[in-house]
C-alpha cells in the first residue's frame, strides 16, 4: 500500500483503480474495487483532516459499511452501470464517472448480472483484492448498488 497525503490545494495524485468481478452467489453480480494509494489530507497546519479520501468520497456519494445490509441491499439512486464486452462505465450520482476501464468476466457472472441488472460494488481501505473479501464480511468495505443498462 503506498500513501500520498497533502493538500487539496496542492492538487492530488492519480489513484489507478483496478475493477474485479466476483460472483459471491449465482444471481449475485459483485464488483470490488482496488487500488494502491491512500489519499491522507492535511489542512494548512499539517494536521490530518481525512486520513482516507477516497472512501470518505464513496460515503458521501451513498457508499455504506458492508455490516449495514439494509443500507445497500438495493440500488442507490443515481448510481448506473454499463458493460459492453469487458469495458465496465460506472457513474455516480453527481454524473462524473466511478470508473471506466476492463472488468473481465466469467460467462456466469454476465449471466447474473443481466439477469437480474444490477450490480454490487465494493471497495475498502486495503487495496488486496486477496483481503477485501474478509473486509466485506466483517463489514470494513463499503458497498453500493447500481442499476444495470
Amino acid at each position: 500500500m503506498i500513501e500520498y497525503a497533502g493538500r487539496v490545494e496542492d492538487g492530488l495524485p492519480v489513484l489507478e483503480v483496478r475493477a474485479h468481478a466476483w460472483l459471491p452467489g449465482p444471481r449475485t453480480a459483485g464488483v470490488i474495487y482496488t487500488h494502491r494509494l491512500t489519499i491522507s489530507l492535511l489542512d494548512d497546519d499539517g494536521a490530518l483532516t481525512d486520513a482516507d479520501a477516497v472512501l470518505t468520497r464513496a460515503r458521501q456519494l451513498g457508499w455504506v459499511q458492508t455490516s449495514d445490509y439494509g443500507g445497500w441491499a438495493a440500488p442507490c439512486p443515481g448510481w448506473e452501470a454499463r458493460l459492453e464486452g469487458e469495458h465496465l462505465f460506472v457513474r455516480q450520482p453527481d454524473g462524473a464517472a466511478w470508473y471506466d476501464g476492463t472488468l473481465p468476466a466469467t460467462a456466469a457472472w454476465r449471466a447474473a448480472a443481466q439477469e437480474t441488472g444490477q450490480l454490487y460494488h465494493f471497495t475498502a481501505a486495503a487495496g488486496n483484492v486477496d483481503t477485501i473479501g474478509d473486509q466485506i464480511a466483517s463489514g470494513q468495505a463499503l458497498a453500493v448498488v447500481s442499476t444495470l443498462s
